[in-house]
């Protein structure tokens, strides 16, 4: 399970390092995909399996071909080197606007790996008052 928040930096070569506390959870082998909202997700081999699993498993719509499309034609295998770095691939870079300052993400299943700037983006009182009423309409409270 993924938790908390780490700020780290990719270097010129497009490097990074993962935080000690999502090594173990995402092995050395894992996922590297286009996630939602400008970022993105980084997923174990066996959670990614069971998300392509499900993906698959969807009927053959339009709109269940472009979810399929978001995330598995940009899925990528990425490993941990032995200083515990992973090469962001330039697509990815790219796609999420990383250049210098990255924030990691613990979403439970998977890693978010957002560009600093876009992560810290300040929340207006109207999106807390967005998302405090999403979490009454799901029954969700704190």
């Amino acid at each position: 399970m993924f938790m908390g928040q780490y700020e780290h930096t990719i270097d010129a070569k497009g490097r990074t390092i993962i935080p000690a506390k999502y090594r173990e959870g995402l092995g050395e082998t894992f996922i590297i995909t286009r996630g939602l909202d400008g970022c993105l997700y980084l997923y174990p081999s066996d959670a990614w399996q069971e998300f392509a699993d499900k993906l698959q498993s969807l009927p053959s719509t339009l709109q269940n071909r472009k979810i399929q499309r978001q995330f598995l034609s940009k899925a990528m295998e990425v490993s941990l080197d032995k200083q515990g770095r992973i090469l962001v691939p330039a697509l990815h870079r790219e796609m999420a606007d990383l250049e210098k300052d990255v924030v990691f993400v613990g979403m439970m299943n998977r890693v978010e790996l957002w560009d600093k700037a876009r992560y810290n983006t300040e929340e207006t009182e109207e999106d807390e008052e967005l998302l405090a009423s999403a979490m009454d309409t799901l029954d969700i409270s704190l």
